[in-house]
């Protein structure tokens, strides 16, 4: 899923995945969610797009790739979404998906040639990369410490002889 450009909506992705606040406020569970988005910086690049809800900021740069920025009046986060689609070059659009439940933005988004996935589906490629990439570093580790292992399984087997 190289050179796909991932735009999130924000507090839709974080209500489906169960991101909203019990105790504590919506900007700390806000806090919290971009740091978990962080996770998904292999991905590409993410832009996580939350409505203003009375807020006074506007676009905040993140570590890792992630741009996280307000809808302003008159616009809310759908609103913002379609605009960042259609800033994009038409030829640009299909690699666009966005990470959303909300069906009218949903339909909309398609309309311009772009992709649309579930916040269960992001969460499931996000597992799969996950145990792919476990699954390589257990493969990497195979290759790297066998020789270690024989190296040392020769050794323990010679010690053993000797003190026989």
């Amino acid at each position: 899923m190289s050179g796909i450009r991932w735009i999130l909506d924000g507090y839709n992705v974080m209500y489906a995945l169960r991101f909203l606040p019990t105790d504590e406020t919506l900007e700390l569970a806000r806090d919290r969610f971009v740091a978990w988005v962080r996770g998904f910086a292999s991905f590409g690049d993410i832009t996580i797009v939350f409505d203003a809800r009375g807020s006074h900021e506007r676009e905040s740069e993140c570590p890792s790739a992630i741009r996280v920025i307000y809808g302003t009046e008159p616009l809310d986060a759908d609103g913002t979404i379609l605009t960042l689609i259609r800033q994009a070059k038409p030829s640009e659009r299909s690699r666009l998906t966005v990470v959303t439940r909300d069906l009218l933005l949903r339909d909309r988004i398609f309309s311009y040639g772009s992709v649309v996935i579930s916040p269960e589906a992001f969460w499931s490629e996000y597992q799969r990369r996950i145990q792919a990439g476990q699954r390589e570093i257990l493969r990497r580790a195979g290759h790297f410490y066998r020789p270690f292992k024989d190296f040392f399984e020769q050794n323990v087997c010679e010690i053993e002889e000797n003190e026989r």
